[in-house]
C-alpha cells in the first residue's frame, strides 16, 4: 500500500490516516473495524473498477488483521480475579480478528462473484443489488429488500433460506 499521512483531526476518539493517492481510511483504534473504502458510483463501473475496489477493501482489512494479531502476541498477566480487564480487552480483540476474517472472507466471494458474472445480484431474488447498496457495503450478497426479511426472520427465530 501508498505511503499514509497521519491526519490529527478526531472522529469520535478514532485517529484516521489517509493515502493521498486512493483515499482509502485506515483506523488505528482496536475495537473498530476499517471504515469502508471510499467509493466512486458503482452504476457503471467497469468490471476493472469493481475489481479494484474490492481489492482496496480487502487491502485495508487485512493491514488492520495484522495489527490486530500482532497486539494478540503480547503477554498479558493474567489475574486471577474475576473480570480481569487484561482479559476482557484480549477476548473483545479475538471478536474483531473473527469479525475482520469474516469480512475478507465476504470479500473474497465477492471477487468470484464478479470473475463469474454475478456480482450485483441479490442471491435470494435474483434481482439488481441497488447501485446505493454496493457503494456502502461492496460486499454483500442480497438487495435490501432480502436483507431486511432475512434479519427479521432471524430475530423470530427461524434460519433464512
Amino acid at each position: 500500500m501508498k505511503s499514509v499521512v497521519k491526519s490529527s483531526k478526531k472522529v469520535s476518539s478514532v485517529k484516521t490516516g489517509r493515502s493521498a493517492k486512493n483515499g482509502i481510511s485506515q483506523v488505528k483504534d482496536m475495537g473498530r473495524t476499517p471504515p469502508r473504502a471510499e467509493m466512486k458510483e458503482v452504476k457503471g463501473e467497469s468490471k476493472k473498477q469493481k475489481r479494484e475496489r474490492l481489492y482496496g477493501e480487502r487491502e485495508v482489512a487485512m493491514l488492520e488483521l495484522g495489527r490486530l494479531r500482532e497486539q494478540m502476541k503480547t503477554e498479558i498477566e493474567h489475574d486471577t480475579e474475576d473480570g480481569d480487564p487484561e482479559v476482557y480487552e484480549r477476548e473483545k480483540l479475538m471478536a474483531v480478528i473473527r469479525t475482520l476474517e469474516d469480512k475478507i472472507s465476504s470479500i473474497d466471494y465477492a471477487l468470484r462473484a464478479l470473475d463469474h458474472g454475478q456480482y450485483g445480484i441479490c442471491e435470494r431474488c435474483g434481482n439488481e443489488i441497488g447501485a446505493e447498496r454496493l457503494k456502502a457495503v461492496p460486499d454483500t450478497t442480497l438487495c435490501v429488500k432480502c436483507k431486511a426479511e432475512t434479519e427479521k426472520l432471524i430475530k423470530r427465530g427461524f434460519t433464512p433460506a
